[in-house]
């Protein structure tokens, strides 16, 4: 799965609107790429709150006109743990239709991002966890970390085990609950290069409003055309 970009990152971090200014900036650049949540929970939140679910966002902003059951095709009715609200709906996530639905998309575009489970040990698919997933796909890694101890302590873990399985990860800081400690911020920083070993893309400010907009418009001077190239950026 060599067009796989993983977006991922603990619960709140972010990874949502991130994937959107990606699917924004793509499109403005003239290179639109795909999205895909395989597995989201919440759907009777989405319904009573008569919100838009993830996969719905990532269709209207990336213009992808495939439909949402293949950019998510396990919608599931609580929010809880993927594998639980897989048994609480009575049904098994097939690891195979993923795949099968992950690739379709990667036959229609150059790049396909992927939003990940919160964390990385919780039980995924067939007995997987997230990590052992992505050591089988082998993808490009953005982990998303946000302000303050717990993100930090939590991103160093988590970073530390994607690096033992051998991928490679870049690093955005989202200051998504819009600290001002501007001390912390790039205590934060070098905390993450020097102990996790890993390539900071950049900061993220906090916005009030025009989410998608603005997370493009800061996501356009941290990721180098051509698009992408977190290769080398």
């Amino acid at each position: 799965m060599n067009t796989l970009t993983c977006v991922c990152g603990t619960a709140g971090s972010g990874k949502t609107q991130v994937i959107l200014g990606m699917l924004q900036l793509a499109r403005k650049r003239g290179t639109p790429i795909g999205a895909c949540k395989p597995v989201d929970v919440g759907d009777i939140d989405y319904q009573s709150q008569d919100q838009a679910s993830d996969a719905e966002c990532f269709q209207e902003t990336g213009g992808m006109p495939e439909h949402v059951s293949l950019i998510n095709p396990y919608l599931l009715n609580e929010s809880l743990p993927p594998q639980l609200a897989a048994e609480r709906d009575g049904i098994a996530i097939d690891l195979k239709l993923l795949e099968t639905r992950i690739n379709e998309l990667g036959s229609l575009y150059p790049r396909i991002l992927v939003e990940g489970p919160p964390g990385l040990l919780t039980p995924f698919v067939e007995s997987r966890n997230w990590l052992e997933t992505l050591q089988m796909w082998h993808p490009q890694l953005i982990w998303i970390c946000g302000i303050g101890a717990e993100d930090l302590e939590l991103s160093l873990l988590s970073l530390h085990l994607l690096q033992q399985s051998g991928l490679s990860v870049k690093i955005l800081i989202n200051n998504s609950k819009g600290c001002r400690d501007r001390e912390l911020i790039q205590y934060q920083w070098l905390t993450l290069e020097e102990k996790a070993e890993a390539s900071v893309l950049g900061f993220i400010p906090y916005f009030k409003n025009d989410l998608v907009g603005q997370m493009c418009s800061a996501l356009d001077g941290m990721i180098e055309e051509p698009w992408p190239n977190l290769e080398t950026s």
